[in-house]
């Protein structure tokens, strides 16, 4: 967050740990039954707020990065708009919007601060915009969104109404190559950092203006 405290989710005590810079821990986030499964987790700096996705309870909740407390969780297990079957990765944008990997719905749903459903994109499919196992999200200041798929082993980039723009990787273990990638993180100066879980490795991009056209 704004303040340098890193978030961890840890699945097995079902809680969320934040620890400063020099690895003490200030806040523990979760009560008994109130988290089952957290995984993905995203920081709103802007509106000190964090993001778990908890894909056992298919929702996704939200706290203060200042003191815990909670807000009304999102969505519920189904497949319309707004409910989620495993929900695992998210992302923030400059405005505020939660992005959420809906894995087994095969698609990325998008909430305004509010936690009202504004839009989703992406089907299951094997070919180029389509989805098959969906993992990390992130959107770069162009307000471009980044999907990690594991299956095909790249990501892909869609301009912010779904549609497709480039793809990027291929299986391997050459730079620029991935096996079995697991998550994406996009800075402030838009470089993509991406773990390629099947390589024990963090790859980094950087988008170049006028890339993607």
């Amino acid at each position: 967050d704004e303040q340098g405290t890193v978030f961890v989710a840890d699945g097995t005590v079902k809680r969320v740990f934040g620890y400063t810079p020099d690895g003490r821990m200030t806040i523990a986030i979760g009560h008994d039954g109130e988290l089952m499964n957290p995984s993905g987790l995203a920081i709103d700096r802007a509106n000190k707020r964090l993001y778990v996705a908890d894909a056992a309870k298919h929702q996704i909740l939200s706290y203060s990065t200042v003191d815990g407390s909670s807000r009304p969780p999102i969505g519920r297990r189904g497949s319309e708009p707004g409910e989620f079957n495993f929900p695992t990765n998210l992302a923030v944008d400059a405005r505020g919007r939660l992005y959420v990997t809906d894995t087994l719905n095969f698609r990325i749903q998008v909430f305004d601060l509010e936690g009202r459903f504004v839009k989703t994109f992406g089907t299951l499919g094997d070919t180029p915009g389509c989805l098959n196992r969906p993992k990390g999200v992130g959107v770069d200041s162009q307000g471009h969104v980044y999907v990690v798929d594991a299956s095909f082993n790249n990501f892909q980039i869609f301009d912010e109404n779904g549609q497709l723009l480039l793809f990027v990787g291929a299986g391997g273990s050459r730079p620029g190559e991935f096996s079995l990638p697991a998550g994406l993180f996009i800075d402030e100066e838009n470089r993509i950092y991406v773990a390629d879980q099947g390589n024990s490795r963090v790859q980094v991009f950087q988008f170049v203006q006028g890339a993607t056209k």
